[in-house]
């Protein structure tokens, strides 16, 4: 019988090896690691190390949607969404990271209201200057279409400090042919909601903590301002409410309940959630004015009932008393004699102004005979002797 080589006996009992490995072994070893060819031959010195599991990947969870509620007063928990009426007056908002900060800001505000209802239309990233990236001025149109929007809010600019491409050229930042583009960008958007007689109220953008981009940030604040209000448009200018008292970037100040609270975020550029009610407040003034009665509260559910039902005294104004009826008086006369008691008017007593008095005044008998006068009774220097 030939001899078989020794690289074949090698090779028969790797196979052995494996067929009594794999026959003996449980299901549960049948899923660990592979083992080499050495193991198989030689066996493991020392158990093979099974990697621990790895931990399960915690997710936060994400936000819950936001829901206009009211609170209520017993329970301090929201009481169902509010429902928006089907003649609600709608508001768009459009722009960048500031617009969304803005339309949050919004929601919160008029989460109660069931006359008015905020539909933010935004995209953080957008601008004027790439148009490529979101043309507002071809998207408003549909947009005022599709919402039937009273009035439309637009923050746009923080993303604009770039070069943009003109007629083939790339223009850098306020050249004045940059500049000249700029403006007719910003006419062209406010005007196409003001031609259809749509209030449009542009919010200029903070101070941010970077002072180079705060600096660009004027500039462009001027340019918005300028042209929005040429066209027809109310700017809303936030700078006062982000700055401290020497003008500069602060990222505390005061809320809109009067209490000092965090405004920005660490990146010193975004708004927190006082920061967005924040700038809201400045947008709602001149929002109502446009809304005019339909912003009313909702009406008081059965769980909220009436301040009187829990026997709180009645705040209510009484009736106004019946009007008095006033008696005329007779006109009296400034020359009438009897007026003062005397029969001579006062201009005609003294007709000599250098005349002495005939009457020594409390002065002169102090001065000149030592008399204090006779005290009221029972002051300090009332030294009558007083006798039963």
């Amino acid at each position: 019988m030939p001899r078989l080589p020794t690289s074949c006996l090698a090779a028969l009992l790797a196979i052995g090896f494996l067929a009594v490995s794999f026959a003996g072994s449980s299901p549960a070893v049948a899923q660990e690691r592979p083992r080499t060819l050495l193991e198989l031959l030689f066996g493991n010195r020392k158990a093979p190390e099974q990697a621990a599991p790895a931990a399960p990947v915690k997710r936060k969870p994400k936000p819950k949607a936001k829901s206009s509620s009211i609170i209520n007063i017993q329970t301090g928990k929201p009481d169902e969404p509010v429902q928006k009426l089907d003649t609600a007056k709608h508001v768009l908002v459009i722009g960048d990271f500031m617009a969304g900060s803005v339309g949050d800001g919004l929601m919160d505000t008029f989460a109660g209201e069931p006359g008015v209802v905020i539909d933010e239309k935004t995209d953080g990233a957008s601008g004027l200057v790439r148009d490529d990236h979101r043309n507002w001025v071809a998207l408003l149109p549909g947009l005022l279409d599709e919402t039937k929007a009273v009035a439309v809010v637009v923050a746009l600019g923080s993303n604009d400090r770039q070069k943009m491409l003109i007629e083939g050229t790339r223009e850098d930042f306020h050249t004045p042919k940059w500049t000249a583009e700029y403006e007719r960008r910003i006419a062209e958007l406010t005007s196409v909601a003001t031609k259809r007689q749509v209030p449009v109220f542009w919010v200029g953008a903070p101070p941010f903590q970077s002072p180079s981009l705060t600096a660009d940030i004027v500039t462009i604040n001027l340019m918005l301002r300028r042209q929005v209000e040429a066209a027809g448009g109310t700017f809303i200018d936030l700078w006062e409410g982000f700055i401290d008292a020497d003008g500069k970037f602060t990222a505390t100040g005061s809320g809109v309940d009067g209490q000092q609270a965090r405004l920005r975020g660490s990146d010193g550029v975004s708004l927190t959630k006082a920061g967005r009610a924040k700038a809201a407040f400045y947008v709602e003034k001149p929002l109502r004015r446009i809304l005019g009665d339909t912003s009313v509260q909702a009406p008081l559910s059965a769980a909220n009932p009436p301040i009187s039902d829990y026997g709180l005294p009645n705040l209510a104004m009484p009736a106004a008393p019946a009007p008095v009826a006033i008696t005329r008086t007779e006109p009296i006369s400034m020359i009438d004699p009897s007026l003062d008691g005397s029969t001579a008017l006062a201009a005609t007593v003294a007709t000599n102004a250098n005349a002495p008095l005939t009457v020594p005044s409390a002065r002169d008998r102090l001065v000149l005979h030592g008399d204090t006068g006779n005290p009221p009774a029972g002051r300090v220097d009332d030294y009558k002797i007083r006798t039963k």
